[in-house]
C-alpha cells in the first residue's frame, strides 16, 4: 500500500520511472495486496489471536469474531504410552523440541480428540501474521505448567522445560532477571562476532 501511495503522489521525474515502469510497479503492488487479502480470507477460519488457559483447559480464541477455534480440556490430555510413535517415543508425556529454523521451542503431548488419540503440537504463539510479537508467551507456558500440576498431576513433564524457560519448578515463578542477563550476554556476544567479522572483511 505504501508503494502505491508513493507512486500516486510522486511524478515520474521524482520516481525515476517511465510510464511502463510505473504501471508495472503499480500492478505488482496491487497483486501483492490482493494475494494478502486472499490469504487472510482463506485462513480466517483457522486463525486465532488469543490463547486462554484456565480451569477448563486451553482455548484458542479469535477475538475479532469471538469464536473459539479449538479447545483442549485437561481431561483430553493422554499418556504417551497410548500413542504409536514412528520414532523412539519421548520419555515424558509433555516434551519439546527446538527447531533449527525457529527461535521458539515446540511443545507436544498426546490428546484425546473425537475418541482418537493424536499428538498435539504447540508453540504458544497466536496463529496469525504477527505471531512473533506474542508478548506474554512465557506467562502462557508458566500457566500451562501450573494447570498441569493442578488438574493433571499424573501427566509427566520434561524438566528441561522449566529450566529452559526460567521457571522455578517449585514455586512456578519466572526468573526475569536471569532471562535479562542471558539476553544481554547473547546480545554482547553477537555484537562482538559482528565486530570481528567487520574488521576481518574491511
Amino acid at each position: 500500500m505504501g508503494g502505491i501511495v508513493f507512486l500516486s503522489i510522486n511524478s515520474r521525474e521524482e520516481t525515476g520511472l517511465d510510464e511502463k515502469g510505473t504501471l508495472a510497479l503499480f500492478c505488482i503492488f496491487s497483486l501483492i495486496i490482493l494475494a494478502i487479502i486472499a490469504l487472510i480470507l482463506y485462513s480466517r477460519k483457522k486463525m486465532y489471536t488469543s490463547i486462554i488457559i484456565d480451569e477448563k483447559g486451553i482455548r484458542y480464541l479469535n477475538v475479532f469474531n469471538n469464536k473459539v477455534r479449538k479447545e483442549i480440556r485437561w481431561s483430553n490430555f493422554a499418556k504417551r504410552e497410548k500413542v504409536a510413535y514412528l520414532l523412539e517415543p519421548p520419555k515424558f508425556d509433555v516434551s519439546y523440541i527446538r527447531q533449527s529454523k525457529s527461535f521458539f521451542d515446540q511443545f507436544f503431548w498426546p490428546v484425546l480428540i473425537n475418541n482418537k488419540i493424536e499428538v498435539h503440537s504447540e508453540m504458544f504463539l497466536g496463529k496469525h501474521f504477527f505471531a512473533m510479537l506474542y508478548a506474554n508467551r512465557l506467562e502462557l507456558i508458566r500457566t500451562f505448567l501450573l494447570g498441569l500440576a493442578h488438574y493433571r498431576p499424573d501427566i509427566t513433564i520434561n524438566p528441561e522445560i522449566f529450566s529452559n524457560h526460567y521457571i522455578d519448578k517449585e514455586s512456578y515463578t519466572i526468573d526475569y532477571s536471569q532471562r535479562r542477563k542471558i539476553g544481554i550476554i547473547a546480545g554482547l556476544v553477537c555484537a562482538l562476532i559482528f565486530t570481528i567479522i567487520y574488521f576481518l572483511v574491511f
